[in-house]
């Protein structure tokens, strides 16, 4: 049987049709899905369109503007004028006369003093290279070089250095290089005695030069250069007395001896030797014979 609808029911529906379902409407009146969806076609009502309207054309949401915020900048100190000036004052120094004799002598002096040192440079030159020469010399001897060795030792002795105590071990080393003889056992010559009782000195072998120098001086007992080594070795071995003896013959025999004996470091050992003190003080012309 169908159902007569009020009209306060017919309102009830076209308040309430869009916010509520068939079923929801249909159980509120106590009629079935079908005649609730019948009555509002009747009553004119779309309720699928407007639902479909509203779906697919919401309203925008409004835009909500944000402002940027802003840092307030801050406040720019304005300079201060000090209320204090300075008083900037340039000295200048006036430098005294006897500051300036006395700046003008140090510069001098320093001056002297590299002048002096170039000139001693410039005049030790020629002693490094005599002495370079001399070490090579040596070398070539121990080696069993002597021809080489002698060139070597000449070669010093035609231009000396200033030196004398080098030159004096080159005449020396000299002698021993140039005699063949000077390591053979058989030594019938003064000369070999002398050449053989240097290398002996210089090898250290004290005892074995002065035996065969003391041999060499009875061939040649006029020969300085004998006396000079034998007083080497004396002087060495701790003989003073017969070293200055020696010495004072060899310097005697050849005053060049007197000037190389104050130049020679292996007579260190007499240098406390007050007679040996002696003989090294300069000579005048009366006192040379």
């Amino acid at each position: 049987m169908a159902k007569n609808w009020t009209t306060e029911e017919e309102e009830h529906i076209r308040e309430n049709y869009l916010t509520q379902t068939y079923g929801e409407l249909a159980e509120h009146f106590s009629v079935t899905t079908k005649a609730m969806e019948s009555k509002i076609r009747r009553l004119g009502l779309k309720k699928q369109a407007i639902l479909a309207e509203a779906i697919s054309s919401p309203e925008p949401a409004p835009v909500v503007q944000y402002k940027k915020p802003t840092v307030p900048e801050e406040p720019t100190a304005e300079p201060i004028e000090s209320i204090h000036k300075l008083d900037r004052r340039i000295e200048v120094y006036e430098e005294t006369q006897e500051e300036r004799t006395d700046r003008l002598e140090k510069t001098r002096a320093a001056a002297e003093t590299e002048k002096a040192r170039r000139e001693e440079s410039r005049r030790q030159a020629p002693v490094a290279k005599a002495l370079k020469i001399f070490e090579a010399g040596v070398k070539k001897l121990l080696d069993g070089k002597n021809s080489e060795a002698a060139k070597d030792f000449q070669a010093l002795l035609d231009d000396p250095p200033t030196d004398l105590g080098l030159v004096l071990r080159a005449r020396q080393y000299l002698s021993a290089a140039i005699s063949s003889k000077t390591m053979e056992p058989n030594l019938t010559t003064a000369e070999d005695m002398y050449n053989h009782g240097v290398v002996l000195l210089n090898d250290g072998d004290i005892e074995g030069a002065l035996k065969i120098l003391g041999v060499a001086a009875k061939q040649a007992p006029k020969d300085d250069r004998i006396m000079y080594v034998r007083a080497l070795a004396l002087g060495i071995s701790g003989d003073e007395e017969a070293a200055t003896e020696q010495l004072q013959a060899a310097i005697k025999a050849n005053e060049t001896n007197r000037v190389y004996a104050h130049n020679d470091p292996d007579f260190e050992p007499l240098h406390g030797n007050p007679r040996f003190q002696e003989m090294m003080e300069p000579q005048g012309e009366d006192d040379i014979d």
